[in-house]
């Protein structure tokens, strides 16, 4: 099929190298001309792994192009599909300002061409949204009605930065939301047999919803853990130890992954969707307490940690990790980049190793929110573990580092605070302590 992705962010730009492996056409559509300019030259705007091999197969082969006019990436197409951004408004409501706009783009494009493909929104969306804002608004700018000229449906994705060609190609479920009963039937003949899932076929705002309870849960569980092994250290018992317990039992619908006491959870969901149901729950008048409280506990997280630092007066610190997680240059709302900020503010110097992270291919948003935090970040980054020779603290964000490493710093007389659980270290050694155990 020819398909026209709006948005190259993760999300856009993984369902595109996915779909060009299958020996689909695609054609990516952003404002940021510098994004799709290495996108018609093959390259990735995004650090994932797997994803520049497949684009520049796809773009060797004639079968992937970018540009911004959005003309081109409706016409003659089978699918759009949307996957531009819904960030958080300071109020902790969803801002449609991207949606909006790319909805406008897409309908002149359709009054202007003549072509009739399915659109399919990716982009996370409140319930209603595709309904009450979404569909209004196509309807508007093209002349078209959706159901009779034109489909229109929901499609929330299930992808893990770091890991998101895996879950793409092992999806725990393929979720759809149709206007019209049968509207999704071209998207889902993308999916053949090799996609081996559960299918759900969901009114529009189920298939909304679904993305949201998802994303909650996964802020909960990690809170949860968080908050468990806080209460374990405080009587001296390895948290980790009782999270192997209590993830043992998978009988009631409890699943391991995010179940691990570590540090705060980030990233570009999780956050924005927890604030976005909070709000949404406000306005619907429903209580939701628990949940009110998430994020309160979550920025606890941060603060104990810098506390925890600070109480050891160090005056370098060597920080593995960035990014919100591993194998990714993703820096929005990254509880890592809160931290750096923090110690700089209190004049500590800082040293920076993250393998997935070059400051030279950082763009858009988030280029954006690492400059606003940290200024001019290849100034703390290090290419080599070795150059935390200075440091007199070092804090293990990601999973880089080895015992012996480890174990090495330790001899040195280096506090280390391990957030991730490192096997094979002797957790009684000295200078040495965990986040929660």
């Amino acid at each position: 099929m020819k398909i026209g992705i709006f948005g190259t962010g993760y999300v856009g730009v993984v369902t595109a190298a996915c779909f060009l492996r299958d020996g689909h056409e695609v054609t990516c559509i952003d404002p940021i001309t510098e994004k799709t300019s290495q996108i018609q030259s093959g390259r990735s705007p995004i650090q994932e792994p797997q994803v520049a091999e497949l684009l520049l197969k796809g773009h060797d082969e004639g079968r992937l192009s970018g540009s911004p006019d959005p003309n081109n990436g409706v016409r003659d197409m089978d699918l759009i599909i949307i996957c531009v951004g819904t960030p958080s408004q300071p109020d902790g409501s969803m801002d449609l300002t991207y949606l909006k706009r790319c909805v406008e783009d897409i309908g002149s494009a359709l009054r202007e061409t003549g072509a009739r493909p399915l659109i399919v929104l990716r982009s996370t969306s409140l319930p209603g949204t595709t309904r009450n804002v979404f569909i209004p608004a196509l309807e508007s700018a093209s002349g078209l009605t959706v159901g009779d000229d034109i489909d229109v449906v929901f499609h929330p994705e299930f992808l893990r930065e770091g890991k998101a060609v895996d879950d793409f190609d092992q999806p725990p479920k393929i979720v759809v939301g149709e206007h019209r009963i049968g509207s999704s039937d071209r998207l889902m003949a993308l999916y053949p047999e090799k996609y081996d899932a559960p299918r759900f076929h969901l009114s529009l705002e189920e298939a909304e919803l679904v993305k949201y309870s998802d994303n909650i849960f996964h802020a909960v569980k990690v809170t949860f853990a968080n908050e468990i092994g806080a209460i374990a250290r405080s009587v001296g018992v390895d948290g980790r130890r009782v999270a192997d317990v209590f993830c043992s039992d998978t009988k009631l619908n409890i699943s391991p992954t995010y179940l691990r006491p570590g540090f705060a959870f980030g990233g570009s969901c999780l956050p924005k969707d927890l604030r976005a149901i909070l709000r949404f729950s406000t306005v619907q008048g429903v209580p939701i307490k628990m949940l009110d409280n998430v994020m309160v506990s979550n920025a606890a997280q941060i603060e104990t940690l810098v506390a925890r630092v600070l109480r050891e007066e160090p005056v370098h610190v060597g920080m593995v990790g960035l990014a919100f997680k591993p194998d990714t240059d993703d820096m929005r709302e990254s509880p890592y980049v809160t931290v750096a900020k923090r110690l700089l503010g209190e004049g500590i110097k800082l040293s920076v190793f993250d393998p997935g992270v070059d400051p030279s291919r950082l763009i858009g948003a988030n280029k954006a929110i690492v400059q606003k935090s940290l200024g001019h970040l290849e100034a703390y980054m290090r290419q080599e573990l070795s150059e935390f020779d200075a440091c007199d603290l070092v804090l293990i964000n990601h999973p880089n580092v080895s015992a012996e490493q480890v174990e090495e710093w330790l001899a040195s007389d280096k506090i280390v605070i391990d957030l991730v659980g490192i096997s094979g270290i002797v957790r009684t050694s000295s200078g040495y302590s965990g986040v929660c155990w």
